[in-house]
């Protein structure tokens, strides 16, 4: 399946807007969406499920909102501006054999928190380039391991070797302005300040995309991505 392009449209429904500069909208997938074919899973994973789980590379729901896709604010914020990192830590859990969540964001001199929920060991190997990477092994409900980026770099591939399915995405970022898909494929970018941006989108399989887009206090306006894809 080849995807080449996007379609970003504004919209005036007052359904996508938001608190004062907030930016709601949705990424559609516009095409047949792949196949989730059943996840091949090792015996001590099998015993965690009735049924297998399905693939997560590309979760498009009914009405052909995608899932997990990441998008930020890629240009356009004054210069030099800094932002305090969050008191709460971001989180990547291993529940099920399978990372959750798939994609999340951090901003840099955050706490990152790597845990182990399953009964099973796992590994969390990182795939990074600006900051250092790591393997860390973690026994079945081991204690959390902390990890604390200084360079923004994204997407960070996450992986566990014991389970080869499982993919986890990481952006270090150095402002807060992002959101991440639902399963509906709805996301909330709140409180960025009037001015042009560029913003982008990022998706495992479906690639990326950007837009240059004007916010202003009034009036709201919401963004829609439409993913085209051919099989």
């Amino acid at each position: 399946m080849k995807l080449n392009y996007a379609i970003i449209l504004l919209l005036a429904s007052p359904s996508l807007f938001g608190d004062e500069n907030s930016i709601l909208g949705v990424v559609r997938l516009d095409g047949p969406a792949p196949k989730r074919a059943p996840i091949p899973l090792t015996p001590e994973s099998r015993k965690l499920y009735k049924n297998p789980p399905l693939s997560e590379e590309a979760i498009v729901g009914p009405k052909g909102g995608v899932a997990n896709v990441f998008v930020y604010v890629k240009k356009g914020l004054a210069a030099g501006k800094t932002y305090a990192s969050p008191e709460k830590a971001g989180l990547l859990d291993q529940q099920k054999s399978m990372f959750r969540p798939r994609v999340q964001g951090v901003l840099v001199g955050q706490d990152f928190l790597m845990r182990n929920s399953d009964p099973v060991i796992h590994n969390v190997r990182s795939l990074s380039e600006e900051n250092r990477p790591f393997n860390i092994g973690q026994p079945a409900k081991s204690p959390d391991r902390k990890k604390v980026f200084k360079e923004s770099e994204g997407p960070i591939e996450m992986r566990c070797d014991f389970h080869p399915w499982m993919r986890a995405y990481l952006f270090v970022m150095e402002h807060p302005f992002y959101a991440v898909t639902g399963e509906d494929g709805h996301f909330e970018i709140k409180n960025l300040p009037d001015g042009v941006y560029t913003l982008a989108i990022w998706h495992e399989t479906f690639g990326q995309q950007e837009k240059e887009i004007t916010v202003r206090s009034n009036p709201l306006k919401g963004l829609a991505f439409t993913y085209n894809s051919k099989e």
